[in-house]
């Protein structure tokens, strides 16, 4: 069984991710929050709702950065996943509280207990940089990183930048040149995985209480796509990166590169440059089918 902690700002597609892992079978050692598509209290307070929803009370939650690393963090998404970052589905209160470890002291023991752990990061990346800065020992016991961020050729903040990478450039600078292994998800992927209403619908089985959950979370998503962009679609960019972890099998491309962040204060900010190296795995396109078929067993 794999054994992973996430690293998460809940906004849906997060939220769905974190579903994918759970019916899949996925050890999830913990989950780490972090501000993000909304404020890190809310974030805490979906995640517990979330799992609560799952039946998987037992799986420890760990609050962690309410800001990035150097800039006053961008303001919340809330146009784009909903005022509480859940497309203002309410899920019911969960019975227990957050613990009291913070996050990158939780990323750091959990890893030492379970050496050869997988960090899927599906937010910024300031929990991660924080602990690899307090606890550099962290690296001989992460196998690989497992990340959804920065874009290639065009983003989805900016022309040039990814949110999750754009957030905290610093942070995500920090963990590219730590030395671990990295499996990136950039956002040019995500995009060329374009799915409708129906085909999301259809992807669930009809006797899934997740599948009322998912479509009813991914409201706000077409709505704000189809305003903008033209077209009712949703992009499910977590659950891709998540998906990647667990079922190789649907990565139909990829390549390897050196990534660097852009940390200037310019229009080119929070840009993620591919340059000449081999230190980051980049997923460039996944197979539309198997992706649709993985996630149709939640």
């Amino acid at each position: 069984m794999k054994k992973a902690i996430i690293d998460t700002d809940a906004g849906i597609d997060d939220a769905i991710a974190i579903l994918i892992a759970i019916r899949s079978n996925v050890d999830i050692l913990g989950i780490t929050t972090v501000s993000g598509n909304v404020n890190v209290e809310q974030v805490t307070d979906n995640v517990l709702r979330l799992l609560h929803f799952a039946g998987r009370d037992d799986i420890s939650v760990f609050k962690g950065a309410t800001t990035s690393l150097v800039q006053q963090s961008v303001p919340e998404s809330v146009y784009i996943h909903g005022k509480n970052g859940l497309g203002n589905v309410e899920l019911p209160k969960a019975p227990r509280k957050v613990s009291e470890i913070p996050a990158p002291y939780a990323i750091y023991k959990l890893a030492r207990e379970n050496p050869g752990v997988t960090l899927v990061t599906l937010g910024p990346l300031t929990n991660i940089a924080m602990a690899i800065n307090l606890y550099p020992e962290l690296k001989k016991n992460v196998s690989k990183i497992v990340a959804m961020g920065g874009a290639v050729k065009m983003g989805n903040i900016t022309q040039f930048a990814e949110f999750n990478f754009y957030t905290d450039p610093e942070a995500a600078e920090f963990v590219l040149n730590a030395g671990i292994p990295i499996v990136l998800t950039p956002w040019d992927t995500v995009i060329s995985v374009p799915l409708t209403e129906d085909e999301l619908s259809r992807a669930f089985k009809k006797e899934s209480k997740y599948r009322n959950l998912v479509v009813s979370m991914e409201q706000v998503i077409f709505s704000f796509v189809e305003k903008y962009w033209g077209k009712r679609v949703t992009y499910l960019a977590d659950p891709i990166a998540m998906a990647s972890f667990i079922q190789p099998s649907i990565i139909k491309n990829r390549t390897f590169g050196k990534v660097k962040m852009e940390l200037n204060y310019n229009t080119m900010r929070g840009a993620s440059v591919l340059c000449e190296g081999e230190s980051v795995e980049i997923i460039t396109e996944i197979n539309k089918d198997k992706f649709l078929y993985f996630i149709s067993n939640i």
